[in-house]
């Protein structure tokens, strides 16, 4: 597990939600890690690529929901997506950010993008730096306003 090159940012993120769950401040959950067997068996059953850094979160953990503001769904909720202002076939809905219906996809290929009611956008960054950059800042806010930062 620590050989996991998510391995850090998942501790911290870790860490950060039990504190504030401490504080009683807000709900957040990390399931349970999923098996590499479990990953390979829903790129074979989707036909699809996840990312490299999607798969390492999920050895790490099988999903993540934080209240609201973000989520990262669990192998068996991701399922094939159709929607056609997406405009990417097959597209399959990873997550969620914001908390106001924006959502994280992927293409078959394992590319990532943002789609944000009705526009989409190819994320030219790695699910590392989604982490850091989005869930990891979030919750560091919500520390600050739990006063635990």
């Amino acid at each position: 597990m620590k050989q996991n090159p998510l391995y850090e940012q998942y501790e911290k993120i870790r860490s950060y939600c039990e504190q504030l769950e401490a504080a009683n401040y807000d709900s957040y959950d990390l399931y349970a890690p999923a098996t590499a067997e479990a990953i390979q068996n829903w790129e074979n059953t989707h036909q699809a690529k996840l990312p490299e850094g999607l798969k390492n979160w999920y050895l790490l953990s099988n999903g993540f929901d934080m209240s609201y503001t973000a989520d990262i769904l669990p192998l068996t909720s991701i399922v094939q997506y159709r929607y056609d202002d997406i405009g990417l076939d097959p597209c399959f809905i990873v997550g969620h950010y914001i908390g106001d219906g924006s959502m994280l996809v992927i293409d078959g290929e394992g590319n990532f993008y943002k789609y944000d009611h009705g526009f989409c956008e190819l994320i030219p960054v790695q699910f590392e730096k989604f982490l850091t950059g989005w869930i990891q800042e979030r919750l560091e806010d919500a520390m600050g306003d739990a006063g635990l930062l």
